[in-house]
């Protein structure tokens, strides 16, 4: 049993943990309703949270075509263009998964490949970082951007070859674009969600944040619409964008009347805002009980961010300052004049330890940046609280990946990435169990008794795997508030009754 030294058996009552002992202690709770696990040798482990995810992309991509795995261009165009084939002509065709940087030729796809691969129907292939999109030629003309006249929504790219020529690839027109697909229907939307909940059950997640910076209060109520009525299995937290600062009344509202968790209030491209009105929104934020989230992959976001911080500390009051936090998302690149300043800041980093392993071949190409790539050992020695997240589906959701990952610093192509910031197993997995649960205000993380029974069953204990053995490790069981959401091998599970005893 992981962390209780002598313990074999985990009692769970309603959806608690009730107690922790041998079997022999606990099997006196067993009765006619008792849903008794047999371990069987297997270690139980509090549920994986991941602190930053896009649910409602990974459930798109999860339930069309993904490209992750193409590492050239052939292989690229071969995946579309039997998949390509398959979609009735005219209908849209969605694909996601390609990154130039990720490539072997390091380019994306032209428009004339796009073209011959998918010549039938109108094709939007949006880019591994959901930061961009490729479009053929079918889909520029359904959207009209060759027009004359077309104005292109402000702060985006339309990147253009030499003769000026539109090359397919569109930027910073994510949302835009999003709004001219066609409509997913309520039921549709469901049936996404419920696969893509199964999914991160399967990998051992039981809660998770949803950090898309444009979620509003539509977005927030259908959240909690779906995990009211169950098309989401995991415990929720949801950020909101700061253009809903004028909002959060109703927000907290739609929160409370489905049971998910307001997470706090998301900022982006922080280092083109104007500082003074950064400073007030983060004040304003904070006076209001949120926490604030910076997404900082790059230094000017780090210290636009921390300077934000910094100045807004004054104009909070106590009660602000004292139930909110500030999150740096992602922490990509932080130099070493940076851990002082987030330390002193009382900032969490939520870092992506899955990055290094998934997207490793991006960042060894740049030799001056590596050490300072998410950094975990480091950050943790200058007194930072980390909890970690995939920000899936750029990465995929898969916990144990991302936590063999940080102990190994090591890409899927073998490239060796500053293993100075290496850190061990326990360090790993309490980025996803304590701190997380921690930073996310939910009352699991470790298997104390009264702490919610939201669980993973492992075949064996992950502190004795090497990180290879660890990538190649299955969850045997998930648990959340007591009742089973996934048995490996079985593809329905029922709810279980109001007290178990699970038993090694």
């Amino acid at each position: 049993m992981f962390g209780h030294q002598g313990s074999d058996s985990l009692a769970i009552a309603g959806d608690r943990i009730l107690a922790h002992g041998t079997f022999a202690q606990l099997k006196g709770m067993v009765g006619p309703r008792t849903h008794l696990i047999r371990l069987g040798g297997r270690i139980v482990l509090p549920g994986f949270i991941d602190s930053h995810i896009h649910f409602m992309e990974g459930a798109s991509v999860a339930s069309g075509v993904a490209l992750t795995r193409c590492r050239s261009i052939p292989d690229l165009l071969a995946d579309l263009r039997v998949a390509g084939g398959k979609t009735p002509p005219g209908n849209w065709f969605r694909a996601f998964g390609c990154d130039e940087a990720l490539m072997q030729e390091r380019r994306g796809p032209t428009l004339k490949e796009l073209d011959q691969a998918v010549p039938r129907n109108p094709l939007r292939l949006r880019h591994q970082t959901l930061h961009a999109s490729w479009l053929n030629s079918r889909a520029i003309r359904a959207l009209g951007l060759a027009a004359p006249d077309f104005k292109p929504p402000e702060g985006s790219l339309l990147v253009r070859d030499a003769a000026g020529a539109l090359t397919g690839l569109v930027v910073g027109m994510e949302e835009w674009l999003g709004a001219r697909m066609p409509l997913v229907t309520a039921a549709e939307l469901e049936a996404r969600a419920r696969f893509y909940s199964r999914e991160l059950a399967a990998a051992g997640v039981t809660g998770f944040t949803d950090a898309t910076v444009r979620n509003g209060p539509d977005d927030v109520s259908t959240m909690g619409r779906l995990a009211a009525n169950g098309s989401i299995l995991q415990r929720v937290a949801v950020m909101v964008g700061s253009h809903c600062l004028e909002a959060v009344t109703p927000i907290r509202q739609a929160v409370t009347a489905t049971g998910i968790r307001l997470a706090g209030m998301k900022f982006m491209n922080v280092a083109g805002w104007e500082p003074q009105r950064l400073i007030r929104a983060v004040a304003n934020a904070r006076s209001q009980e949120l926490d604030c989230a910076f997404h900082c992959t790059e230094v000017e976001e780090l210290d636009a961010a921390l300077t934000a911080i910094e100045a807004a500390r004054e104009r909070v009051s106590t009660r602000g300052l004292e139930s909110t936090v500030c999150r740096i998302e992602h922490g990509g690149l932080i130099p070493p004049e940076y851990p002082e300043r987030i330390a002193a800041a009382e900032a969490w980093v939520v870092t992506n330890p899955g990055f290094i392993y998934y997207r490793g071949t991006k960042y060894a190409g740049e030799p001056g940046l590596v050490p300072y790539l998410y950094r975990a050992k480091s950050l943790a020695a200058a007194g930072i609280r980390l909890a970690a997240g995939s920000d899936a589906p750029v990465t995929p959701a898969k916990p144990l990946c991302a936590i063999a990952s940080a102990i190994s610093r090591i890409a899927i192509e073998g490239y060796e990435l500053a293993l100075a910031e290496k850190i061990d197993a326990a360090a790993a997995l309490a980025m996803f169990t304590s701190a997380a649960a921690q930073l996310a205000r939910i009352e699991a993380g470790s298997l104390e008794p009264g702490r919610l029974a939201d669980l993973v069953v492992l075949p064996t204990d992950p502190l004795k795997l090497t990180p290879a053995e660890l990538l190649k490790t299955a969850v045997d069981l998930t648990i959340i508030g007591g009742r089973v959401v996934y048995e490996r091998g079985r593809p329905v599970i029922s709810a279980g009754a109001t007290t178990s005893t699970a038993s090694a």
